[in-house]
């Protein structure tokens, strides 16, 4: 067996394809790609296909698979996960739903609300109780704990949640039920409030540890199946993505899968950013349409925004559902259900509509040939002549056009009295319009101008719609990755080793004692290094300080970033909580006193250099060629067709014309001109930018 392990594995598993890169850490350099078919019913599978045309073709063995996964996500939308009980201090069983007054539409009567995803028969109430100081006001007995653990065991479920009242102060009774279930029922599958949200706020808490419970063992056998699968491949390392954008081990992310619900998207948006700070773009916006769904985040500044709170499956047949609050920090992303294999269809007003239902990868869009009849995004570029017969980049699939003309005639174009070259850009204009909505979303709807970003495309399906929606929404550039279609396999293996906790710690700043918040801090700081224990041996780890702050009586609040482990006095905290305020909302509470909510503490450990990889796998046999397309008044015209990889770098090019990469297809429109620069990056720009 080769000693020579240089070359580590980047896996992105979507709806639709699954993405596989090699990289060569020693040199820097991408060395092959494959796109194959997902496998929804065994998501591994899909993977190992990838894996092994690696090992058969490229003939090395690799040190190491990094990994995002869509798993956790997908058991929590189809509810086909785990049979789970949930144990709440007593008083506290309806919690999960009753949940907040707020509702998802304000003026909606009968609102749609997610289900709870434990029935009331499946919560059981401990006679305990916790003060919010950490003090016992009521203990947890012996024989109390007997029978919780007897009726959990009754009920046949497979996942327990445990969220007492106010363990994020003292979790002694919390631990002392998970140590009966593990002496008692060992092969259950064990979440404690206490681990996974160290927060106040009952009905968030709950809920984080009930998603956490409920995907927790799919989501173990998968990762089960997946680092056996590889290790009889010999590839002995396997790290998650997780929702953060951080990597983590196997073994962390079996523990609390609830972190790795956004775990593939959030490795777009850190590859976005690591591309921006090659090129020296500071802000960003990162667009991903795939098969499947569309998403869009935010770097400012070279950093992805993030979000302490985030509703997994808050959307369903695109009706604000309420979702299931998780309280993890998360990269801030919106997402909607238009992607290539979204399906266009018509309401009972005769009105056309795209998504949220997807084809996926089975039986896929119409053009695809596996069994697809109803029109999708991708059948209606085939249809205009966006796309060629590989414009997938994978050998597993060949376009056929005759069928993309059927599906969107018989699903659109026939029921209107519509040509089908009209029902197709009828798709498209509606598709593009529904994204466009979700860049002002992300940008101008929070106080974020989008004249001064730089639109990132990327996902098979990005780069045919990015030039259309940064026209409609006034983004001066479009940036287009090499490989795009393969991008968010590439931030797999560029995310830094990252742990985030959290301790509540409500307090007065002029009641804090010297010395206090640092013997707090020491405590998280604990916690993190249990989570490193298990990180296979990684040494030089940083961590990094942060503030929740609030004026008593709010209920929101601010966070107070410190430089490193450097801890300040309440004096400077206040006067820095004062001067964010009045950044934020333009006036100060002289009359108020500041109030620390939660301790925050950020553990990460670089996993490469920062540099940005270079691709060498693509071959320049492809030439430049002339294709019919239907323009949107119905007119047939010649547009160039360039093969990416022999468009000479500084050449530029003036629209229309089509670019065919790699696992995507690039649009450029009439008015605008395109570059190469040296770095490989195509950037896209209205001529008189």
């Amino acid at each position: 067996m080769p000693s020579d392990r240089k070359h580590i594995l980047g896996i992105d598993v979507g709806g639709t394809f699954t993405d596989v890169l090699a990289f060569d850490r020693e040199r820097g350099i991408l060395v092959s790609a494959f796109k194959v078919p997902s496998t929804s019913d065994d998501p591994a599978a899909g993977a190992i296909t990838g894996v092994d045309r690696y090992l058969e073709r490229v003939g090395k063995f690799a040190e190491g698979v990094f990994h995002g996964t869509t798993v956790g996500t997908n058991a929590l939308i189809t509810k086909r996960a785990a049979k789970t009980a949930l144990i709440t201090t007593k008083g506290f069983r309806d919690v999960l739903a009753l949940r907040r007054h707020a509702r998802p539409r304000l003026y909606d009567l009968a609102p749609r609300i997610s289900r709870a995803l434990v029935p009331r028969e499946r919560r059981f109430e401990a006679i305990e109780r916790m003060g919010p100081d950490g003090c016992t006001i009521e203990p947890l007995l012996a024989e109390e704990i007997e029978r919780l653990v007897a009726a959990v065991l009754r009920s046949g479920a497979e996942a327990v949640a445990i969220s007492l009242l106010h363990s994020y102060a003292n979790d002694e009774h919390e631990r002392s039920l998970a140590s009966a279930f593990e002496t008692t029922a060992p092969e259950l599958f064990v979440t404690l409030s206490s681990d996974v949200c160290r927060e106040f706020r009952e009905f968030e808490r709950t809920s984080t540890a009930t998603v956490n419970a409920f995907i927790g063992p799919p989501v173990g056998r998968y990762i089960d199946n997946l680092a056996e699968r590889l290790g009889e491949r010999s590839i002995a390392k396997l790290a998650i993505v997780k929702s953060n954008g951080g990597l983590t081990s196997a073994a962390n992310a079996r523990r609390h899968p609830v972190h790795l619900i956004e775990s593939g998207p959030a490795a777009g948006i850190i590859a976005a950013a690591a591309l921006g700070a090659s090129e020296g773009l500071g802000n960003l916006i990162a667009f991903d349409m795939g098969g499947t769904t569309a998403k869009v985040g935010v770097v400012i500044d070279g950093k992805p925004t993030l979000s302490t709170e985030f509703y997994a499956d808050r959307f369903v047949d695109g009706v604000d559902v309420g979702g299931y609050p998780i309280q993890s920090p998360v990269i801030d992303l919106i997402e909607i259900g238009a992607g290539g294999g979204s399906i266009a269809w018509i309401d009972a007003a005769g009105v056309i509509k795209v998504g949220p239902e997807s084809a996926g990868a089975s039986p896929g869009p119409a053009c695809y040939g596996r069994g697809g009849e109803r029109p999708t995004v991708t059948d209606a570029h085939v249809v205009l002549g966006h796309i060629a017969a590989n414009g997938f980049g994978s050998e597993d699939l060949e376009i056929d056009s005759s069928l993309a003309q059927t599906a969107v005639a018989k699903g659109i174009a026939e029921p209107l009295g519509w040509s089908v070259e009209r029902a197709a850009w009828g798709i498209l204009q509606l598709a593009t319009a529904n994204m466009s909505e979700m860049v002002r979303l992300a940008t101008l709807r929070r106080g974020f101008d989008p004249r001064d970003f730089n639109l990132v495309a990327f996902g098979g399906a990005g780069p045919l719609h990015a030039a259309e929606i940064a026209r409609e929404v006034g983004v001066p550039s479009v940036v287009v990755p090499q490989v795009p279609g393969l991008f968010s396999a590439i931030g797999t293996i560029l995310g830094d080793l990252r742990h985030d906790l959290v301790q509540t710690y409500l307090c007065r700043l002029d009641d804090i004692m010297p010395g206090e918040l640092d013997a707090a801090y020491n405590k998280l700081k604990l916690r993190a290094y249990a989570l490193i224990d298990g990180e296979d041996g990684v040494a030089d780890w940083q961590f990094e300080r942060s503030i929740d702050a609030r004026f008593e009586g709010q209920l929101f609040e601010l966070n107070l970033k410190m430089v490193g482990e450097a801890v300040l006095l309440p004096d400077q905290i206040e006067t820095a909580f004062r001067n964010m305020y009045r950044e934020q909302y333009g006036y100060d509470l002289a009359d108020h006193a500041v109030q620390i909510v939660n301790l925050r503490l950020v553990a990460s450990s670089r996993a490469h250099d920062g540099l940005w990889p270079e691709t060498a796998f693509v071959e320049t046999s492809a030439h430049t060629g002339i294709r019919n397309i239907t323009a949107p008044n119905g007119e047939f015209i010649e547009v160039p067709v360039h093969p990416r990889e022999i468009i000479p770098v500084g050449q530029v090019l003036v629209g229309p014309f089509i670019i065919e990469d790699f696992g995507a297809t690039i649009r450029v429109l009439d008015g605008q001109i395109a570059k190469v620069e040296q770095s490989g990056t195509l950037f896209i720009m209205n001529k008189e930018t």
